[in-house]
């Protein structure tokens, strides 16, 4: 049997990136803006450097928290779905 449950998941993937690229790119076009009116070097390095912080800290989180796969129960051959669940009759 296969899994047709969500048949527009790369489609939602596509659009949130692109979604994700244009936020930032807005964001970091106001924020040049600001750090320029600002005029301090290490605020103008930072605003230029928040992106790769951001992918270097996603990049950590993937590597220390992996995702955990649901652990599937299936009940062994010859026993109930009841057994395998806690419940006794």
């Amino acid at each position: 049997m296969t899994s047709n449950q969500y048949p527009f998941w790369t489609h939602d993937t596509v659009a949130a990136a692109v979604l994700a690229g244009v936020g930032t790119a807005s964001f970091q076009s106001r924020l040049d803006v600001w750090a320029s009116k600002l005029n301090i070097p290490a605020v103008t390095a930072l605003v230029h450097g928040w992106p790769m912080l951001l992918i270097f800290l996603g990049l950590v989180m993937l590597v220390i928290h992996p995702v955990s796969e649901a652990p599937t129960s299936r009940p062994q051959p010859g026993e109930s779905t009841r057994s395998s669940h806690g419940f006794r009759s």
